[in-house]
């Protein structure tokens, strides 16, 4: 018996088409493809990408036909084209903006006067005469108080 590489250089040696018509097309196929050694270990095809593209155009120029073409899946056309995102969304973005616009007024008022508030204030003179007649109110309905209880 001889080897696979043993027959596959016999095979490749002329690079022929006419090779073809002498082993089976399930023989020759085998020689494209990948397979498993005897440890299990994945072996390289005997006859590379190529030397098969090689003899492919040979075979063609010849007048013959490829018996080992694959066949190719139609590709679906796309209708309607896929456009960027941010075209697609842009009605939807530019509505929501203008909504967004109606009280933005507002809003702003709010966030300013919320501003102003959180800012510590400046400690004055009126400040602190403010403080001591709040002060003074406070001790004053304390007193009223005490004096309702007895």
């Amino acid at each position: 018996t001889m080897s696979a590489r043993r027959v596959a250089g016999r095979f490749i040696r002329g690079l022929k088409p006419e090779y073809f018509e002498t082993y089976s097309e399930e023989f020759v196929q085998n020689f494209m493809k990948p397979r498993r050694g005897k440890g299990k270990a994945w072996l390289r095809p005997v006859l590379g990408a190529r030397q098969v593209a090689e003899l492919r155009k040979e075979t063609l120029m010849s007048g013959k036909a490829w018996p080992y073409e694959k066949e190719k899946k139609p590709r679906p056309l796309r209708v309607v084209k896929k456009s960027h995102k941010h075209i697609l969304t842009e009605p939807e973005r530019k509505a929501l903006i203008e909504e967004s616009l109606k009280d933005m007024d507002e809003r702003i008022e709010a966030h300013k006067k919320a501003l102003r508030d959180a800012r510590p204030r400046k400690r004055t003179l009126y400040h602190w005469l403010d403080l001591a007649k709040e002060e003074d109110q406070l001790n004053a309905e304390a007193v009223k108080a005490a004096g309702k209880k007895k």
